[in-house]
């Protein structure tokens, strides 16, 4: 064995060229490397870092002429025995499962080569995604779920049909680094070396502890997939490791179309540490984006990335993007806020939802979601008018009060008809509402089949059937499975409903009719005073792709009265017709005798298609005043303009 000085701008245990390159930042001068052959209890060689290894708080040692492939090595400071931060796996040291607070943590030096087959990142446009959440335990880990390896990375995957037929394009995964749940890293009995990284310990409270940290919202070892979402114990097989199986799992996605995504919460942290995690996770397992939690430095460094310029990078707020390719998005909660006070019908909400649905910036991209982790589901939202988090054990004082949410007459499950009818409608409502606006689409996972949590809007440390997906087979969860498909279908479908660029409201084409236009009790003209909460939506099909001659209305009521919308003149025998609408079978829109309006029921929405005859070359279409149904206003569906 040769020791030498190693490369100190390489972070963690790295073969390069047959030498053996460690590198670790402390500010302490006793470091000393410790290498355990195949696992053993205790190491077999001990090797001080010397002054000369020293660069700053970095030490870095080389080492050659031995095979150390199968070795694992973790680090002494001071008689305290540390992971390395940049681990790529992280097991125990000989004493896997007794949960001995004395157990030592190690990592393996090198992964198990891998068989891409090939695999890239799928690089779709965020104008062509869907995003679906999904916490990788919760997912999986019920009973209904019928998957074989419950709560794993291996469990997402049998779930891959599924999400395919849903039409999911994009999953991004709550953390799935390796973090401390329950204090398992314990090194020493007075000691978590979670804590000596500065993690919030509060939930570690020893061996008689419940608590858990089940979203994994902290500081972590963010070079390691989480050990405990493998179906394959950790270290059991150290030859094959259990990080194989986030990448069957990446691979597996990329063969049926779909992204994976990773949430990295990264709470003071070096900008290079940070760098490094993002572009060690893009380049060795393949994922597609990251959801970036940090401060301001580390987004900025991450986004101007060249390295990362094809990566999907998600956070609060973008100022825009300054490079060729819009990789970066908006991910806040305007477009929430706005759509769940229409949705339970506040006054005053029109006119910003109108701005939110239509909002899709040139140099960034923005995730439309009407729920997500951090607050009710979807069946919740609309079955809650407060949170009932009493499970969290602090008192019903954590989670979000402004939830914006609505139960629909009674608190809680019901089995009274028309609540029951009611809160399906408004579920609805709102999936078109996230799903048809412009932007990119983010459902949480379970909201397609009426999945609850009880009332639980935080359920942070909760690791159980409640926050576990229960895959509901009802007939109330396939009609919402089907809505929910039916809608993905349809915004593919047409081209005019997922644009790179925003709508502009006007006829560029010269084909009579705007890309985007919107209508009230009259055609071309929509009144947005406080006190309304009713408006249509016309999209022309044609600016979206040549040779579609087809127009689009989405008509929204989210009054609790029914209300009536002008519906633009079209020449066409059969004019509009309703393809989707929100309301049940009795009280389902319907369009009068004229094609010139549709009538919507209480609280519903009604989507609507027209297919008309293009103009002919060189003929000029002359506006004719239209007073029926008072329509007051001209009916300039055809324009003066000469094709």
């Amino acid at each position: 064995m040769q020791v030498r000085s190693g490369n100190p701008t390489i972070m963690g245990a790295n073969l390069i060229d047959g030498v053996y390159n460690f590198s670790f930042a402390n500010a302490s001068s006793n470091v000393t490397l410790l290498l355990f052959s195949e696992k053993k209890k205790h190491p077999k060689y001990k090797i001080k870092f010397e002054e000369d290894m020293r660069f700053g708080d970095v030490y870095s040692m080389a080492i050659s002429g031995i095979d150390l492939s199968s070795y694992f090595y973790a680090y002494e400071i001071d008689k305290h025995i540390f992971i390395d931060p940049y681990a790529k796996e992280i097991t125990d040291c000989g004493c896997f499962g007794k949960k001995s607070r004395e157990d030592v943590y190690i990592s393996p030096i090198c992964l198990p080569e891998y068989d891409w087959e090939g695999d890239r990142p799928l690089d779709l446009d965020y104008k062509d995604s869907i995003f679906y959440k999904l916490n990788v335990r919760g997912y999986t880990k019920s009973k209904t779920s019928k998957v074989k390896e419950k709560g794993t990375f291996r469990g997402i995957i049998e779930k891959l049909p599924y999400l395919k037929d849903l039409g999911i394009t994009t999953i991004e995964l709550m953390p799935a680094y390796e973090f401390d749940e329950i204090g398992r890293f314990y090194q020493l009995k007075e000691d978590s070396i979670l804590s000596r990284y500065g993690v919030d310990t509060r939930f570690i409270n020893g061996e008689k502890s419940s608590a858990v940290n089940f979203w994994g919202y902290t500081r972590g070892f963010y070079f390691a997939p989480k050990a405990s979402f493998s179906s394959r114990v950790a270290g059991k097989d150290y030859k094959k490791g259990y990080s194989s199986e986030f990448k069957d799992l990446v691979k597996e996605a990329h063969k049926a179309g779909i992204e994976v995504v990773m949430e990295m919460f990264f709470v003071k942290e070096s900008v290079s540490l940070c760098l490094d995690c993002v572009r060690y996770w893009v380049n060795e397992y393949h994922i597609d984006g990251v959801h970036v939690y940090g401060e301001e430095t580390i987004l900025k460094a991450i986004a101007s990335d060249p390295m990362l310029s094809k990566t999907k990078v998600l956070t609060v707020f973008w100022e825009g993007n300054k490079g060729t390719y819009k990789h970066m998005a908006n991910y806040n909660n305007d477009f929430q806020n706005v759509v769940r006070q229409l949705l339970k019908g506040d006054e005053n909400q029109l006119q910003s939802f109108i701005n939110v649905t239509k909002n899709n910036p040139t140099n960034s991209a923005v995730i439309n979601y009407i729920t997500n982790n951090n607050g009710f589901t979807l069946t919740d939202l609309v079955s809650y008018d407060r949170k009932h988090n009493e499970l969290n054990g602090e008192n019903n004082r954590d989670g979000e009060n402004f939830n914006y949410s609505w139960n629909c007459g009674e608190e809680g499950p019901t089995k009274k008809r028309k609540i029951i009818d009611l809160r399906l409608k408004q579920i609805k409502n709102a999936l078109t509402m996230v799903i048809l606006s412009a932007g990119t689409p983010l459902i949480l996972a379970g909201d397609e089949f009426a999945n609850s949590q009880e009332g639980n809007n935080n359920p942070y440390c909760v690791d159980s059937e409640v926050s576990w997906l229960t895959w509901k087979e009802t007939s109330t969860a396939k009609k919402i499975f089907d809505w929910t498909k039916t809608l993905i279908d349809f915004r593919k479908k047409y081209a005019i409903l997922h644009q790179e660029n925003p709508l502009s409201q006007t006829d560029r084409l010269s084909i009579g009719f705007p890309d985007l236009s919107y209508h009230g009790n009259n055609a071309w003209f929509t009144p947005t005073d406080n006190f309304i909460r009713q408006v249509g939506m016309m999209y022309s099909a044609a600016h979206g792709e040549e040779g579609v001659n087809e127009l689009i209305y989405i008509a929204y009521n989210m009054h609790w009265e029914e209300h009536e919308l002008a519906l633009p003149k079209i020449d066409s025998k059969e004019g509009w017709k309703i393809v989707m609408c929100s309301a049940t079978k009795k009280e389902t829109a319907t369009i009068n005798e004229e094609k010139r309006t549709v009538l919507l029921a209480p609280r519903s929405v009604a989507i609507l298609v027209g297919e008309y005859k293009p103009f002919k070359k060189g003929i000029i279409i002359t506006p004719k005043l239209d007073t029926s149904n008072n329509n007051k206003i001209d009916d300039i569906n055809r324009s003066d303009k000469t094709n």
